[in-house]
């Protein structure tokens, strides 16, 4: 039945088919990011609580130049149709590894695709010779906090981040 004779608009019918599809059970699989995947990122990162877009350089231009200086580290996952469901961006100054914008599609939590991301950037800067990765959550991103809790990093309490626009 269409939306004739139904008080439910087009945004909760479309709502209803996306929740259904979470139960159903999907392959996603995981690839190197390249700038061309810019748009659908940036779609999921601004549906993401917690990522606080406005405090880096995040056009096209920003995000292209730190895929291209850590091509192999860059990682998104996809859906059966191939649209982006996950991001993960994993960058090194060579000495130590950071990790950017890992998001998951809320309809696809909790299946283990930001961990999956996550160890892809893990092996990838272990296998330069990186010793350590950081991540930085801004501190009211309470599920990111306890996402990266759960997967075994710490908190640092000797240091505070500050920076300055150029």
């Amino acid at each position: 039945m269409g939306l004739q004779g139904s008080n439910k608009t087009g945004d909760e019918v479309a709502s209803k088919s996306v929740a259904q599809e979470k139960d159903k059970p999907q392959t996603v699989n995981i690839r190197r990011m390249v700038p061309e995947d810019y748009d659908a990122s940036y779609a999921l990162w601004s549906r993401t609580p917690g990522m606080h877009l406005h405090s880096l350089n995040n056009t096209y231009g920003g995000i292209s130049e730190v895929i291209l200086h850590n091509p192999d580290s860059s990682f998104v996952a996809f859906d059966e149709s191939g649209g982006i469901v996950g991001t993960a961006i994993g960058a090194t100054d060579g000495r130590k590894g950071y990790i950017y914008h890992l998001a998951v599609d809320e309809h696809f939590r909790g299946h283990g695709i930001g961990t999956r991301l996550v160890a892809r950037i893990r092996d990838v800067l272990q296998a330069k010779g990186i010793e350590k990765i950081g991540v930085f959550i801004v501190n009211d991103n309470i599920q990111g906090q306890q996402f990266w809790g759960a997967q075994g990093w710490n908190p640092r309490s000797d240091v505070t981040y500050w920076d300055i626009d150029l």
